[in-house]
């Protein structure tokens, strides 16, 4: 009864409210949802959840999070916005902006059952909009100027959307690559459709970059093309005659099956040979010679053809889906909004778009003031935005990336809190943004009540949480010297976490890699894992004050 009762909808999932189930992917369960805390100013946006089996594989959620830290970032028209990475009681999320239309797997799909092709021009023009959002994620850098060597990994119909209005938004980007990656390492786990990956993802040594990409959307063009496969293999089919059969790229030229192809040819045969060096080697490149064949085929062609092309495709659909979509704006959200407010506690934010530059989430006018969790070990997220923006800043990532460290070092020490008499169990606040400073706490100093200077987080012991005391975790050195405790770390993890934000300002990411090693060591660390980081704190410290000495 419980499982059906957690089922039923709408139901309250961390700041969200799911409405309506849409479907169950490769890699999770997707729903239509709510965001917002205004009646009438409420936003549509989709949640898709991570399966169990991934969520409980740690390599693939470090690396789901790594990744989560990009895919805030990339703002581009043919890129669907992810606007939160995290986490609701256990399960990994991605909530996504909402497109009225259809993936590319429904429209191909849709076609066979009628028995007709996509149009030529709009084809073209599906698979250059899928090149120029690739392009664009390709060429993407950091705030320093370096590349962050994004590619997709898992281009194919379904992470394809077309709108009613005709607009092309590649998604899933990330999330793909984490999954990709794990499925090198763990043969037992199947990921990719197989049809679309390069001989590259298939063969042990293959370099995968962003002619990878490429490939596929070569291998999606051929398929709205000719509305057939490029290869086809039975069900159960041995993985290495799989990879074979890519890697022999004896791909049929779209003219042999259909004529009027024929002066296609040559851009698909390039973007899908074997050898990466004689494909195209930008989105650019891919982009701009389907433009010429565009225009030449149809010169004034406009996204509006796309459009009228889907509505008419799924004229029968289109009612049922606005049904479905008025109903969900007029959802009333007053008789969840205590839900909501208390169920904010339960998120975990990996990765939230930020409004501007400087990584603060400004929150929405007459929002509800968060309250102080009621359970042990919460961790509420900042509050909510004025308005979704696409610009991303690195501070935000690595803001909330905070508030989820601090989480694992509570949670870290746990059992131990519990077996010790008359102790009450502590609770991790995460308070507003823009609430007032307090000043820098020393290292050995205790947090105090008042919030901290943080950017994004602030982390204050529960009023009646008394002071804990480990003995055993005396520095050898100084037997005299007071016992280590959670909160002292704490309180030391905050301090450096906003030093380091400022260093990396001013320097770089140069000692990414040291911040890193930190924050996995709380993640994953053992019992021992307080003076561990406690010291790895102190070297951090060093090694940047000796950096800025270095550089005057």
């Amino acid at each position: 009864m419980q499982k059906a009762a957690e089922q039923t909808l709408p139901r309250v999932f961390g700041r969200y409210l799911l409405l309506s189930r849409l479907s169950r992917g490769g890699m999770g369960e997707i729903f239509l949802a709510k965001i917002g805390e205004i009646q009438g100013f409420e936003k549509l946006c989709i949640i898709k959840k991570v399966l169990p089996h991934l969520a409980e594989d740690r390599d693939f959620i470090k690396r789901f999070i790594d990744e989560a830290q990009i895919a805030v970032k990339l703002n581009h028209a043919n890129i669907a916005p992810v606007y939160e990475v995290g986490m609701v009681d256990g399960e990994y999320f991605l909530a996504i902006d909402y497109v009225q239309g259809r993936d590319l797997r429904r429209t191909l799909s849709r076609c066979h059952e009628e028995q007709k092709r996509i149009p030529i021009d709009i084809a073209l023009f599906i698979a250059r909009e899928a090149a120029n959002g690739l392009a664009y994620a390709h060429r993407r850098t950091d705030d320093a100027g370096r590349p962050l060597n994004v590619v997709h990994c898992d281009v194919s119909p379904p992470n394809v959307l077309v709108s009613y209005e005709g607009e092309v938004k590649v998604i899933d980007f990330g999330i793909a690559k984490s999954a990709m990656r794990v499925s090198e390492t763990n043969p037992k786990v199947g990921f990719g459709k197989f049809g679309y990956m390069a001989p590259e993802q298939l063969l042990r040594g293959g370099v995968i970059d962003r002619r990878t990409d490429i490939y596929a959307c070569g291998v999606v063009l051929y398929e709205l093309l000719t509305g057939e496969r490029l290869f086809t293999f039975p069900e159960g089919a041995d993985y290495r005659t799989i990879a074979r059969t890519v890697a022999a790229g004896r791909a049929v030229p779209p003219s042999a099956r259909f004529p009027d192809l024929a002066g296609l040819d040559d851009v698909v045969l390039r973007a899908l040979q074997t050898d990466p060096k004689l494909r195209y080697q930008t989105g650019e490149e891919l982009r701009d010679a389907l433009q010429e064949k565009l225009v030449r085929r149809s010169p004034t062609f406009s996204s509006d053809r796309a459009g009228a092309f889907l509505r008419e495709l799924f004229a029968d659909e289109i009612t049922d889906e606005r049904e479905l979509v008025a109903s969900a704006k007029a959802a009333d959200m007053a008789p969840f909004r205590n839900q909501l407010t208390g169920a904010r506690a339960h998120t975990v934010s990996f990765a939230l778009i930020a409004d501007g530059d400087t990584g603060a989430v400004p929150q929405l006018p007459g929002a509800p003031e968060p309250t102080s969790p009621s359970i042990t070990e919460t961790v509420q997220e900042p509050p909510r935005k004025r308005r979704l923006m696409p610009l991303v800043a690195a501070a935000a990532g690595g803001a909330a990336l905070v508030a989820v460290v601090l989480f694992f070092l509570l949670r870290g020490d746990k059992q131990a809190a519990a077996s010790r008499a008359g102790e009450e169990p502590r609770q991790l606040v995460v308070t507003h943004l823009n609430a007032p400073p307090e000043p820098s706490p020393s290292v050995s100093a205790r947090p105090t009540a008042s919030p901290s200077p943080s950017p994004s987080v602030a982390v204050k012991p529960s009023p009646t949480a008394s002071p804990r005391r480990e003995p055993e975790r005396k520095p050898k050195a100084s037997p005299s010297a007071p016992a280590l405790t959670q909160s002292d770390v704490q309180s030391k993890f905050r301090t450096v976490s906003r030093e380091y934000n400022a260093f990396k300002r001013d320097f770089g990411p140069r000692l990414e890699s040291e911040w890193n090693d930190i924050v996995e060591l709380v993640t994953y660390g053992g019992a021992d894992k307080l003076s561990r980081v406690d010291a790895l704190l102190d070297r951090l410290r060093k090694q940047m004050s000796q950096i800025r000495k270095d550089q005057g």
